[in-house]
């Protein structure tokens, strides 16, 4: 059952450090057809020398795509690095995780961010950790209703009331997988909101590959659904080619 894992960083993780060789390795032993990547480097603060070494992947692993990091303490650099990358279809579209900024979400810099991200047409990630995370990130969709957004983690223990958001809320999406594996927490999202809005995630190098590829297999849902969840969501909402299926 190969797939599509939306998030994956490049860097020192919780128990491997994440680099040309390792991430190679753990994607051609998941058997995953495409990974996308963020640079650790870059949610630390410097975006700059993070998204770099990002494209500096993608030029070398065709199966590789990025997350342009934007960071709302530098928001005119943001917009830089925006305007860098997001024009190619390596680059799924932007990651912001208002924890390692600083910032809320709702802060006037946040909102200048995402305010030049309008003229985007891909989605954003927003890591999405816990219940003040999710209400936030619930009005700010409702704000940027032309913006598609994707809960990274879905809520973390929050799990259910990021299911609600997302399911008040039609341009959310959630990846569940780097945020708990917590029993029924899949078939519980699928009852509510279907498999269409769900997009998987390993987490590495902070999780195995196997860890989120186990809580997919385990959950009592159809293949269907599984399969969707792991290949089909991701290529409609970003646009993937059709040989990724």
């Amino acid at each position: 059952m190969p797939g599509v894992d939306i998030h994956a960083e490049v860097g020192k993780g919780a128990w491997v450090t994440a680099d040309a060789t390792r991430l190679q390795h753990a994607f051609q032993r998941a058997r995953f057809d495409l990974m996308a990547l963020a640079s650790r480097r870059a949610l630390a603060g410097d975006i700059g020398a993070g998204n770099a070494e990002v494209k500096a992947l993608l030029d070398a692993f065709p199966q590789a795509r990025g997350w342009v990091v934007v960071n709302p303490a530098y928001p005119d650099r943001s917009s830089e690095e925006m305007r860098r990358y997001l024009g190619s279809a390596k680059w799924l579209g932007a990651m912001l995780n208002p924890v390692l900024c600083g910032q809320s979400l709702m802060s006037a810099d946040s909102r200048e961010v995402l305010n030049a991200y309008r003229r985007y047409t891909k989605p954003i990630l927003i890591h999405t950790a816990d219940e003040p995370a999710v209400r936030e990130l619930e009005e700010t969709a409702k704000e940027f209703s032309t913006l598609k957004f994707i809960a990274g983690g879905g809520g973390g223990e929050s799990w259910h009331s990021c299911l609600i958001a997302a399911k008040r809320t039609t341009n959310i999406f959630l990846e569940p997988f780097t945020g708990g594996a917590h029993r029924g927490k899949l078939e519980a999202i699928l009852e509510l909101l279907g498999a269409h809005r769900v997009l998987f995630a390993s987490g590495y190098p902070n999780l195995n590959p196997g860890a989120a590829l186990g809580m997919l297999l385990d959950a009592k849902i159809n293949d269907a659904d599984k399969q969707t969840i792991l290949t089909t969501s991701s290529v409609r909402l970003f646009g993937l080619t059709r040989t990724v299926e």
